[in-house]
């Protein structure tokens, strides 16, 4: 059981309001971003868009995924498309985040959001600082409750922030045509999180096609 001074810091770290502000800036960051990310290519079809994070939810990536970018990365790593027959590799060059910094332009890292609002960068350093307002523990056990409670309840924050209809409409507000798979992703951890994400996310209409969050989520569940 955690201590109650470990209790309290959770407590603290974790609250409600304290969650929900968090929430805010990141929503305010990812409507802030999506116009430089993707004005550029509003004549592109996107078909994801993704917060990338780590296992411990420190950090913090958006990205986006076009038709017609995949097919050029595709093309590049002599990899066939998987709808032709091709390489089944194919599925993950669409769905695995890191293999699109290959793209220029497929996150925000060298985007500036409008509006001087804070970056996702920005948010990493606000992530760590409530992560690590959580202290450590000489137990390993209730080190380990802390650390999952704050893995809990930090996903559903990128989660709930991402579907936010505040972000929908800064896309609709480029290509109203867009309906791209929304997800979150720890690029070094559990994949069923990403699974939940996807279910939770694509479930709102206007929806995305149900075969692309079908190869989603068959991507992401492996096991």
């Amino acid at each position: 059981m955690p201590s109650e001074a470990s209790s309290d810091a959770l407590s603290d770290a974790l609250s409600d309001a304290a969650m929900s502000a968090l929430q805010e800036r990141i929503v305010a960051s990812l409507c802030a971003t999506v116009g430089p990310l993707l004005r550029g290519r509003a004549a592109e079809e996107l078909y994801a868009l993704a917060l990338t994070t780590d296992s411990d939810v420190v950090t913090l990536r958006l990205v986006a995924h076009t038709e017609e970018a995949l097919a050029a990365l595709l093309a590049h790593a002599g990899v066939g498309a998987a709808d032709e027959g091709g390489d089944d590799d194919a599925d993950h060059y669409r769905w695995w985040p890191d293999e699109w910094a290959e793209v220029p332009g497929a996150s925000d890292d060298f985007v500036t959001p409008e509006g001087g609002v804070e970056s996702t960068g920005d948010l990493c350093d606000a992530l760590y600082a409530a992560h690590a307002s959580l202290g450590e523990r000489d137990d390993e056990d209730e080190d380990d409750v802390l650390h999952d409670a704050w893995c809990a309840r930090a996903r559903a924050v990128l989660d709930g922030a991402l579907g936010d209809p505040r972000v929908r409409a800064a896309l609709a507000g480029i290509n109203p045509a867009w309906r791209p798979v929304l997800f979150v992703t720890d690029t070094d951890g559990d994949m069923r999180e990403t699974v939940h994400s996807i279910d939770t996310l694509n479930s709102v209409h206007p929806a995305p096609a149900p075969a692309l969050v079908a190869s989603a989520r068959s991507y992401f569940d492996q096991d």
